[in-house]
């Protein structure tokens, strides 16, 4: 008799065979195709990540920045075909697919999504009915652009040394008393980026702020807002006046240009309107006057020393590019020292007075005061006579900030 049960038992190893092949198949396209899909969504990451900043950059500087945007991750492999991959450029507040990474109490109007989606096709994972692999990656950028604005929070007086301890000190025995506007110091010093350690007088103020710490007698300080680790405002763009010809004197009064030496020169008490670009210190007196309407002075070399008892009437211009800066020594050229003494009664100073790299020492302002904004690397409010301080926004300089681009996590 045949043994059926022998013949029965044949194919079952090609059942075997098949099922052991379809596991390898799958093993090789977790291996293979696994490693493609992800070496992909790796290389999309990246290419988010640049053309968001390509098109924060155009944003800033008011181009195309969809179409730079897109062209950066035409450039990694990416050109938006509709087939293959897609790639979206938006502002967050427009977003088709809202921006879900930003910081709580964002405003998406600041921030740029780049949004891209690839397909990967497979080789093994076919065999388990997987053709195509989706991945989706995105990238967001905040975008603060330049826009002309008060400088530095507007206060009143203003510290820029980075770490320097006494970058703002008040040590002088006369009162002092700041309104408009309040102090703000830069630097981080732990201890005492702000510094005061004496009684004598009273330094009035409606706010202290420092990145670092203060250090105060509070029987020498009346300033009702004191405030540690302030955050940094936004950086400047420096101003550039600039001068054609030279200055020309004639007599007693001054026309604006570029002038080399002693400013202003022996006899000069009257400056016409204008720029004027200094090579040389600019002196005051005791006993001089000095009167411009509507100048700028741009120090490019030298030191500024006003001294006591001088009378001084300079007033910025209320017009134009450079409407409220007085004096400025430029971070690039400048790094001297400026000392105003303008104890006179008589003596009125109206505009900003920039100084970024610079040592300022406020020793006096007389009655009349200064109208305007001290901004300088340090500044030394330690005067034997009264210092007086307005700050007022429509008589200063307004800056250019810096536009800031940063990736967020």
């Amino acid at each position: 008799m045949r043994n059926n049960t022998i013949l029965t038992e044949r194919g079952q190893a090609l059942v075997v065979i098949a099922l052991a092949a379809v596991g390898l198949f799958a093993f090789a396209a977790l291996a293979i195709d696994g490693s493609m899909v992800f070496s992909d969504r790796r290389h999309a990451q990246n290419a988010a990540d640049t053309a968001v900043l390509d098109a924060a950059l155009a944003y800033v500087r008011a181009g195309d920045w969809v179409t730079e945007g897109k062209a950066r991750a035409t450039s990694n492999g990416y050109d938006d075909n509709g087939t293959t991959n897609t790639v979206l450029v938006e502002l967050c507040s427009v977003a088709v697919n809202p921006c879900d990474s930003l910081p709580v109490g964002a405003l998406p109007e600041e921030y740029i999504q780049v949004q891209i989606t690839s397909q990967v096709s497979t080789f093994f994972a076919r065999v388990i009915g997987v053709n195509q692999v989706t991945n989706a990656v995105e990238a967001v950028a905040k975008v603060v652009p330049s826009v002309y604005d008060e400088m530095f929070y507007g206060n009143a007086v203003v510290g820029l040394a980075p770490t320097d301890c006494h970058a703002v000190t008040y040590q002088g025995n006369a009162y002092t008393t700041i309104d408009g506007g309040g102090i703000f110091v830069m630097s981080s010093c732990a201890s005492s980026a702000f510094f005061n350690s004496s009684n004598a007088a009273d330094l009035t103020a409606p706010s202290l702020c420092a990145v670092g710490g203060i250090t105060y007698n509070p029987g020498a300080i009346n300033i009702p807002s004191i405030e540690e680790g302030c955050d940094p405002p936004a950086a400047i763009v420096e101003p550039n006046p600039t001068c054609s010809g030279n200055a020309v004197q004639s007599g007693n009064t001054m026309s604006p240009g570029t002038w080399v030496g002693q400013f202003p020169p022996a006899g000069v008490d009257t400056l016409q309107s204008g720029t004027y670009c200094v090579d040389g210190d600019f002196r005051i007196n005791g006993g001089d006057s000095l009167t411009g309407i509507g100048v700028v002075i741009r120090m490019d070399d030298g030191d500024v020393v006003w001294n006591g008892g001088a009378i001084v009437h300079l007033e910025a211009p209320t017009s134009g590019a450079y409407d409220g800066l007085l004096l400025y020594m430029p971070s690039s050229t400048n790094c001297n020292s400026m000392t105003l003494n303008g104890n006179a009664a008589a003596s009125i100073i109206i505009g900003s007075i920039l100084a970024p790299c610079s040592n300022i020492s406020i020793l006096g302002t007389g009655d009349g005061g200064i109208t305007g904004q001290i901004i300088g690397y340090t500044v030394d409010l330690s005067g034997t006579s009264s210092v007086n301080l307005h700050y007022d926004d429509a008589h200063n300089y307004d800056a250019l900030t810096q536009p800031s681009i940063s990736i967020t996590d």
